[in-house]
């Protein structure tokens, strides 16, 4: 895929590096959605916000629900429904928090770290295949620069708050 080379808003003044990153990261995410539809989700049984949470799971360990919710950027309310399905699938166990037994700890069931194992083997072969003439450097710089570009972002995106109302609420 080729980066637009005019402005993808007409009359929009264009800052070139900056719109080539947004342009650049958008049809990178469209190609990793396409091979998600076409060739991973039918058969992983998960759905993208569950691969988001078990991935939080199998990354950080076990948590409550409030915290996933935190790194993921979503509501608690959000998460809280994800996990009621992902305990009926048996992809994730709850218990008791001892600190306080009116939350519960989330834990990645070796069933859900299975499937998502699956997933994420699957990205890497496509990936690996897509990428077949690209050496292991070449990767590894790409993945350091989509690394300090997606860090870039979220401390810019966590730093700005929005206006509050006249009544003081957000």
């Amino acid at each position: 895929m080729q980066l637009a080379q005019q402005a993808s808003v007409p009359e929009v003044e264009r800052d070139t590096p900056a719109q080539d990153v947004l342009e650049g990261v958008s049809s990178l995410i469209r190609a990793v959605r396409c091979i998600e539809h076409r060739h991973l989700w039918p058969d992983s049984g998960l759905r993208r916000a569950d691969a988001s949470v078990l991935k939080v799971l199998a990354k950080d360990g076990e948590q409550r629900g409030g915290e996933i919710a935190t790194k993921l950027g979503v509501d608690a309310s959000v998460v809280s429904r994800q996990l009621t399905t992902l305990e009926a699938d048996g992809l994730v166990s709850r218990r008791p928090d001892p600190a306080d037994a009116r939350v519960s700890l989330v834990a990645l069931s070796p069933i859900g770290r299975q499937r998502l194992e699956a997933l994420y083997a699957g990205y890497t072969r496509h990936l690996r295949s897509a990428l077949a003439d690209w050496n292991d450097d070449d990767m590894a710089a790409a993945a350091e620069t989509l690394r300090k570009v997606a860090g870039a972002v979220t401390a810019a995106a966590t730093s700005v708050r929005r206006p509050t109302t006249s009544t003081g609420e957000r």
